[in-house]
């Protein structure tokens, strides 16, 4: 099984990157969800690239019916616990799919922005230690693996095949426990100077830990 885009899919994530570029709002990224699980989680994982918080008002909001509050103000995910776990109750299957689609998000960031520090502070392959390029690799590929069960999950929910729940929540554990891996390497690789109070590796440790303990 292959999980290469299609035509159609692939312009709906050259959608959602235009719409997350120009200023995403939740009304206009809902314009953009549909009800099918694959489309959808590409979409969750597109905006939480960008906004973990974001991406994932827009998925459990259309879970519950409407916008949980306790996710609106938040700055990321950390508080938002007995929100999602409410939402997860009632659609347990979609609930992990979107918590897996953010932690990929999660984890994409990540690693993105740990190249872009790599390649600002002149980083090469090789033995260094100071930055070990090979954290990032390792994230990289664990993050890519989530990436394939977590839309195999999606594949079998459309699907309507029986394994569908179960894939759900491997995806969702796997996918949470990537991202907070991924985070981890960024640390390490930015050194103790990349974790400030309000920045970007501060609120993704945060987000990446809310998902490794929800809907469990």
């Amino acid at each position: 099984m292959t999980f290469d885009l299609t035509p159609d899919q692939q312009a709906l994530v050259d959608r959602v990157r235009a719409a997350v570029a120009a200023g995403p709002t939740l009304k206009s990224l809902q314009a953009l969800l549909q009800r099918e699980a694959v489309p959808a989680t590409l979409v969750v994982e597109e905006v939480s690239v960008a906004d973990a918080s974001l991406g994932a008002q827009l998925g459990f909001s259309a879970l519950a019916g409407g916008t949980p509050a306790s996710l609106l103000a938040l700055p990321g995910l950390l508080g938002s616990e007995a929100a999602l776990a409410a939402v997860g109750h009632e659609h347990p299957v979609r609930a992990r799919l979107v918590a897996a689609a953010v932690a990929l998000g999660v984890g994409r960031a990540a690693i993105a922005h740990s190249i872009a520090a790599m390649k600002a502070a002149g980083v090469r392959p090789g033995p260094e230690e100071r930055a070990p390029h090979w954290v990032i690799a390792d994230g990289a590929t664990e993050v890519e693996a989530a990436r394939m069960l977590t839309y195999r999950a999606a594949q079998a929910l459309d699907n309507l095949e029986a394994v569908a729940g179960d894939l759900a929540a491997r995806a969702k554990e796997f996918a949470a426990n990537a991202a907070e891996h991924a985070v981890a390497a960024a640390i390490r690789i930015e050194g103790p100077g990349g974790y400030v109070r309000d920045g970007l590796l501060e609120r993704l440790t945060r987000d990446a830990r809310t998902l490794t303990v929800i809907l469990a």
